[in-house]
């Protein structure tokens, strides 16, 4: 395989699309963390608001049943943003990985009479190949999972609240 010129148009012309496609599968993902981080706060914030009403004293009490209450839900919610964080930064490396591809192209066949580059075109091949791969599979993975994401995380929660039960239990022994 070498960087020539059809190799470099057909490059530039597919990283981009690529890079679209990242593009609004991150906004669909975006959403969906948003919609789950505004159901979390109207559930708690009618609670917050009463705690906010109270005396210094009532308030501590109210808050530490509040942190009770809503520990699971927030475990899982720690467990749930550290998936995200962690996809967020790998749709950042395929998208800029998509934008280098474009550009290193680009300026490739700017430049009248280059030699065929063997490293450049594998480098080109691998970041597009990645992105298409992403681009395929992520959405079909959200699609897979969706069904069973609820179940999964009710057992998590099961789980939490028992291990937290048995954590109490300790405490108070």
């Amino acid at each position: 395989m070498q960087m020539t010129e059809p190799f470099a148009a057909t490059s530039a012309a597919v990283a981009p699309v690529i890079l679209i496609a990242a593009s609004l599968e991150v906004a669909s993902y975006q959403r969906t963390i948003q919609g789950w981080v505004s159901r979390l706060v109207e559930q708690v914030e009618p609670q917050v608001t009463e705690i906010l009403e109270q005396s210094p004293a009532e308030r501590r009490a109210a808050v530490r049943r509040l942190v009770e209450e809503h520990s699971v839900m927030a475990s899982t919610g720690m467990l749930k943003a550290a998936v995200q964080f962690t996809l967020g930064i790998l749709w950042v490396a395929v998208m800029m990985a998509q934008v280098v591809v474009t550009v290193v192209c680009l300026a490739w066949l700017g430049v009248p009479g280059q030699p065929p580059d063997r490293d450049v075109a594998l480098a080109c091949l691998v970041a597009v190949a990645v992105g298409a791969f992403a681009v395929a599979t992520f959405p079909m993975y959200r699609l897979i999972q969706s069904p069973w994401a609820p179940i999964v995380e009710w057992a998590l929660k099961v789980e939490l609240r028992s291990r937290l039960s048995a954590a109490r239990g300790q405490e108070r022994a």
